[in-house]
């Protein structure tokens, strides 16, 4: 069964799957015009989510605390083995966590507060469709 996405990283994501990649080799020899290449099969497809992982706590070191909890149990993905995942009726199957990001805004800074005492932060995610 499929892991929902939205389990993972909340409600406040976007999903989408770049085309696959393929890989080839180009070759060339002394004497010879041209280039002879190999095509060497489909690299997968990159899944990117981008969103905002937001927490809220009785002041801002508390929400702070809750949030990098969040941000830790996420980094766990990294080092899980393939796994199937969903989002919005479609299922991505055989996928690795490759990157997770989080954005800084134009000054470097990272967490944000907003006026309800929630902090937040954008992030970026790269995952690896094995197929």
């Amino acid at each position: 069964m499929a892991t929902a996405l939205t389990d993972i990283f909340g409600d406040e994501i976007c999903v989408y799957a770049q085309p696959r990649q393929v890989d080839r080799q180009y070759v060339g020899f002394p004497g010879a015009n041209g280039l002879v290449g190999m095509h060497m099969g489909s690299r997968g497809r990159q899944l990117v989510i981008t969103g905002r992982l937001r927490e809220d706590g009785a002041n801002y070191q508390a929400a702070r605390t809750a949030l990098q909890a969040i941000i830790d149990e996420i980094e766990e993905y990294l080092n899980a083995e393939l796994a199937d995942y969903s989002f919005m009726g479609d299922t991505y199957e055989k996928v690795v966590f490759d990157r997770f990001n989080l954005l800084p805004d134009g000054k470097g800074k990272l967490f944000f507060m907003n006026s309800a005492g929630e902090v937040f932060v954008d992030f970026v995610c790269f995952l690896r469709q094995m197929l």
